[in-house]
């Protein structure tokens, strides 16, 4: 397993130094976006391209450092609610995708040699007691959430799996920046609030699903055997 501990770790650390780097040169303070994307409205006239461009940063959030919760919360601040959501949603998922897909397609076979076969049943074990409830939480969490897309690529968990668990994850989230942020009179700013409901939202929902699942195989296993007595 210390190989796949030092995966993710060195994942997360290179996500993180580029997010630092990017601070330091002021390209994930709020009041930067809020300036660019007011000019790009006032020179389009139009929101489509405020809605292109918040789609892009998003979507190229897996390789660049974008403070998602911000540019989420300006896509519901410009375009609504409605198409906020679905703007920022898709280029959330975008990302998402793109790092289960690079890392699934020319990582797998890699990670599989490097961690050897024990590792890799540790791992699969590792992500199905505990990788649905860490995608779907890491979805509020900067760089956590690119490092559990790469993982889950690497790792044999089921696209159609991490999919959904994608999107249960994401879309609540997206839906909770943009109502807070098509809330705002003014450039929205102090959203501390919204990050705590992104995180409760979609945790809920899965709780609730796991708990009516395990209830219904409860309910299946202890039915009544059959009647011996019977002919």
């Amino acid at each position: 397993m210390k190989w796949f501990i030092g995966i993710a770790v060195g994942l997360f650390t290179l996500f993180t130094v580029t997010f630092l780097l990017a601070e330091s040169f002021g390209l994930v303070n709020e009041q930067f976006f809020i300036q660019h994307l007011v000019a790009l409205r006032e020179r389009s006239g139009s929101g489509a391209w405020v809605g292109l461009v918040i789609f892009g940063l998003l979507a190229a959030d897996l390789v660049l450092p974008i403070p998602s919760s911000i540019v989420m919360t300006l896509s519901g601040y410009f375009l609504g609610v409605g198409t906020g959501t679905l703007v920022s949603f898709g280029g959330a998922m975008v990302s998402a995708l793109l790092g289960f897909g690079l890392c699934r397609g020319f990582g797998q076979k890699a990670f599989n040699r490097l961690i050897g076969q024990d590792d890799v049943s540790r791992v699969e074990r590792l992500l199905e007691r505990y990788g649905a409830w860490a995608i779907i939480l890491s979805r509020s969490v900067p760089m956590l959430t690119e490092v559990m897309s790469c993982l889950a690529g690497l790792s044999r968990m089921r696209f159609p799996l991490f999919l959904s668990l994608s999107v249960a994850g994401t879309l609540p989230l997206c839906l909770v920046y943009a109502w807070a942020g098509s809330k705002s009179q003014q450039t929205p700013t102090g959203i501390g609030w919204a990050v705590l409901l992104a995180f409760v939202i979609p945790a809920a929902g899965f709780a609730l699903v796991r708990t009516v699942s395990i209830r219904k195989h409860a309910s299946v296993g202890k039915g009544n055997p059959p009647d011996s007595s019977r002919p």
